[in-house]
């Protein structure tokens, strides 16, 4: 087993954007994303939750071995340090806590806790893994495994994102927005509090640590200069807006295609 893992921690040169590594990655997440959209938009429920879950799978295994690649240091002799700080509880990983809601949950019974979720994996991890797809500076690193694993699990938000919309476009409507954005700010405190939990250990799930200047991208420029409280306040309202913005863009996308099939039927 130890050799296996120091096998998946061979090493390559970090990729830049658009780089011949993140473009060969790129093509099979546009593919699968056309394909599932054309051939699996009218899906059947067991059909849908049985691909939601063929996904989830996958995604928990890679992100097993990924966990277990940042615990384990080779060597004579080789050990074990896990960090709490790489468990995954961050907006890109709450995929991995909302598809088993959507698989166990009875949405009959329960509407408005699906349509929360929906909304959530739908707007802010479409966007947030839509960004990370084409700003891939924010996960690259020099270890082959961790960089197939981001461009994978980001690559199977904006998948995921699309094909959920696409299946439940009928019942998705602007509460789902004010939804999700309840479920994301019920996600975010709890963030919180494990970040100040671990205190003095640097934790940021979420990029919204008090104790600690973040490590987003410009972010931490904004929590430099102008405090805590006023970065915190225009991640919330990034987050909300991007997520309005999702939202239009998909409702504005569907109608789009449903007028052209309108027009072609005539």
């Amino acid at each position: 087993m130890e050799e296996f893992l120091h096998f998946l921690q061979g090493e390559m040169e970090v990729p830049g954007i658009f780089s011949w590594f993140h473009i060969v990655l790129l093509i099979p997440i546009i593919g699968l994303t056309i394909f599932i959209s054309l051939f699996f938009k009218n899906a059947s429920e067991k059909i849908y939750k049985r691909i939601l879950l063929i996904f989830w799978t996958i995604l928990v295994i890679l992100e097993i071995f990924k966990q277990l690649l940042k615990s384990f240091y080779y060597g004579n002799p080789s050990y074990w340090s896990y960090s709490v700080r790489d468990f995954p509880f961050s907006i890109c990983s709450m995929c991995y806590f909302l598809i088993p809601i959507i698989l166990l949950v009875d949405k009959n019974k329960h509407p408005k806790i699906i349509d929360s979720v929906n909304g959530y994996l739908c707007f802010i991890s479409l966007f947030c893994g839509l960004v990370v797809v084409i700003y891939t500076k924010m996960v690259m690193t020099n270890m082959i495994f961790i960089n197939i694993q981001s461009l994978i699990h980001h690559g199977s938000q904006v998948i995921l994102g699309i094909f959920i919309y696409i299946h439940n476009r009928k019942t998705i409507t602007f509460k789902t927005v004010y939804r999700s954005l309840i479920l994301f700010l019920i996600t975010a405190c709890i963030a919180i509090i494990i970040n100040i939990s671990f205190y003095p250990n640097f934790i940021n799930m979420f990029f919204i640590n008090p104790m600690f200047i973040t490590n987003l991208p410009v972010g931490n420029i904004v929590q430099e200069k102008a405090g805590y409280a006023v970065y915190l306040i225009l991640f919330l309202l990034l987050i909300g807006v991007s997520t309005y913005l999702t939202y239009f863009v998909l409702v504005s996308i569907n109608k789009l295609v449903t007028k052209k099939k309108e027009h072609i039927s005539c």
